[in-house]
Order: C-alpha cells, then sequence, then structure tokens
C-alpha cells in the first residue's frame, strides 16, 4: 500500500510541476536551435571575423545575435531596411524610448507603423562586433523576433549566400 501511496504522491508532484517547467523549457528552445545552426569560425587574432549560418527548414537565417550584450534569438531579414526591435526585446536590452520618441512611420506587413529610432551600443552576430548600430524599436505586437536587416549587413565587408548557407564577414 505505501508503494502505491508514493507513486501517487510522485504523479501528483509530476503534474503540479511539468506544465511550468516545459513552458520554460520550451521558451528557450528557439534560442538553444538557433545556436546549434551558428558555426562561428575561430576567431583569428587579426583578420576578418566571419560568421556562417545554415538555413533552417523555413528557409530563414536565424542567429543568437547579442544586443547590448543580451543574447536575444533573432532572424537576418535580406528584405528589411533596418535592424527593428521588438518593444519587448528592446526594453530587455536597456532601451526604452518614450512615446513621443515613435517618429518614424516603417510600412510593415500589418501596415503603416510608428517606430522609435535608437542607437545600440553593441550588436554581437558570433565574432562579428558592430558599435553604434542604428535601429528602430517597434511598438509593443508589432514584432515577434528582432529583424535584423540591411542596415546592419551593409556594414559589413561580405555577405554570401549559396546552397543555404549564409556566411558574414566583417
Amino acid at each position: 500500500m505505501a508503494r502505491y501511496l508514493m507513486i501517487a504522491v510522485i504523479a501528483v508532484v509530476a503534474a503540479a510541476f511539468a506544465p511550468d517547467f516545459l513552458r520554460d523549457y520550451l521558451a528557450q528552445a528557439p534560442v538553444v536551435a538557433a545556436a546549434r545552426q551558428e558555426a562561428p569560425e575561430p576567431e583569428p587574432s587579426s583578420g576578418p571575423r566571419t560568421l556562417v549560418l545554415k538555413a533552417g527548414r523555413n528557409g530563414h537565417y536565424e542567429v543568437s545575435a547579442h544586443i547590448n550584450g543580451r543574447p536575444v534569438h533573432s532572424l537576418i531579414d535580406t528584405g528589411a531596411s533596418t535592424l527593428a526591435l521588438p518593444s519587448e526585446v528592446a526594453s530587455l536590452s536597456g532601451i526604452r524610448p518614450s512615446r513621443a520618441d515613435y517618429v518614424v512611420k516603417v510600412r510593415t506587413a500589418n501596415g503603416i507603423a510608428l517606430a522609435a529610432p535608437v542607437t545600440l551600443r553593441e550588436l554581437r552576430l558570433g565574432s562579428i562586433r558592430l558599435k553604434n548600430v542604428e535601429a528602430l524599436v517597434m511598438p509593443e505586437g508589432a514584432l515577434e523576433l528582432p529583424l535584423i536587416g540591411m542596415s546592419v549587413l551593409g556594414r559589413l565587408a561580405k555577405v554570401d549566400i549559396r546552397s543555404g548557407t549564409m556566411r558574414l564577414i566583417q
């Protein structure tokens, strides 16, 4: 009888904690998946810094970027003209524009929105480091993931996309 009671107690405890554990685990899964897709080459003491990304199943290039030192699951978007940040990600990275700062009209898939221009202290993509990066903070709910657009890619020495592989060289 004690054995069945012990099994029942374990089942109740597991049922109580499993949903929270799974929610936290699944919330971190995209960052882990993006980190697995990255194949940064060793950082040389001199010479170009390179990051090699493999396209995901959906054909997108995902990366675990560091915005002002904070790791953030992001998407490389060659169709975006600038680096666009969800307001939630900006806030967690120490960037909190006021309502009055949202003055730039941007065209999104959902229509026209107002964004706030900001300057990031640092953006890291693997061994690639960029300082004073201009970005736009999107209003709450307008964007799920940061989009790393052409304003960032244009600062690199080379962006090469072939056979499901993107190579970024600084």
